[in-house]
């Protein structure tokens, strides 16, 4: 996981190519200005997902994966609290290879880092690094949030795309 501001997102460049594509692509455009759904930036290899939702209770949470695109997650308007875990999770389900994602329960108490996202910060989960976004923040209610999840594709599978 990382965590920054992003007025310091090129400090993370060659960090991998799909990083430096989203980099290039920031100094250039409006993230705010896309619309919600999905946006392509360079095919499917990183493109953004738009979206309008609502922060939850950890209670009513999973953790989530994916094998091949590491997820680049950035609060337009609102905050919102997230978790990565650092011990065993239990499948929730069988993984989706066509949409490249699993969800996952922690088993009891789990190791878990938390930090809170919002406007000009960015977070990023790496494959396989489970995450559980959009929380309530401590102390708030449930409130919502106009967020972008940057989809990169992991440098392993890079060849493979277009």
């Amino acid at each position: 996981m990382i965590i920054d501001s992003l007025d310091a997102i090129r400090r993370y460049q060659g960090f991998s190519k799909g990083i430096d594509v989203l980099i290039d692509w920031l100094a250039h455009n409006d993230p705010a200005a896309l619309p919600v759904g999905s946006n392509p930036i360079d095919g499917d290899r990183v493109f953004a997902n738009v979206m309008d939702a609502t922060t939850r209770r950890e209670a009513d949470a999973l953790y989530e994966a994916h094998h091949r695109y590491m997820d680049v997650q950035v609060d337009i308007t609102g905050v919102e609290r997230f978790k990565t875990c650092l011990s065993a999770l239990d499948p929730a389900g069988p993984f989706d290879e066509a949409t490249d994602g699993g969800l996952f329960a922690a088993r009891g108490e789990e190791d878990a880092l938390e930090g809170v996202l919002g406007p000009e910060r960015f977070v990023v989960f790496l494959p396989d690094e489970p995450h559980m976004p959009t929380l309530v923040p401590e102390g708030a209610e449930p409130a919502p949030v106009h967020k972008i999840c940057f989809k990169v594709l992991s440098d392993a599978y890079w060849g493979e795309s277009a």
